[in-house]
């Protein structure tokens, strides 16, 4: 096989792997912002609790630990990089949901050009800047077109 038919195989991997991984995120988001509003005893329809956003932040970061410490090959590490860093987007939407996009999508194209020139620097493969753009790219069009996440979404207040 060629080495640009394996460079699109690495690719389209990361982008399958990325999309079954964000589905699992968001189911796994779910069950953390419900369980916390159940914990602390908030209308089922309330918008989620910052701290909710924390814990599961924190449960990514340990997953993720453990992941990039693994003996994983690249592609798949790769793969798994683009759910951190869609939690890490995501959050910043929320946590700055009241705020212009123009701002948002500074501070989000600030994360995206620290970690390329992290990669730069640590002279990382191919597959960590493409999945750092697909996931760029996945945040500017979910930011573009309004697109609400379920669960990790502000309940609208129309």
């Amino acid at each position: 096989m060629k080495t640009w038919h394996k460079n699109v195989l690495s690719a389209v991997a990361i982008v399958i792997g990325g999309f079954i991984l964000f589905n699992i995120a968001f189911i796994l988001a779910s069950l953390v912002i419900k369980a916390t509003i159940n914990i602390m005893r908030l209308p089922l329809d309330s918008a989620p609790p910052f701290i909710s956003i924390v814990v599961f932040a924190l449960l990514i970061a340990i997953i993720s630990y453990y992941i990039f410490k693994s003996k994983l090959n690249t592609i798949v590490k790769a793969a798994y990089f683009t759910l951190p860093l869609m939690v890490v987007q995501l959050s910043l939407g929320i946590v700055l949901y009241q705020q212009s996009k123009l701002l948002i999508a500074v501070i989000g194209a600030l994360i995206i050009a620290a970690l390329l020139m992290y990669f730069y620097k640590k002279k990382l493969s191919w597959q960590y800047y493409f999945a750092t753009l697909y996931v760029a790219v996945l945040g500017l069009i979910i930011m573009a077109f309004n697109i609400q996440i379920g669960a990790m979404s502000r309940k609208s207040t129309n």
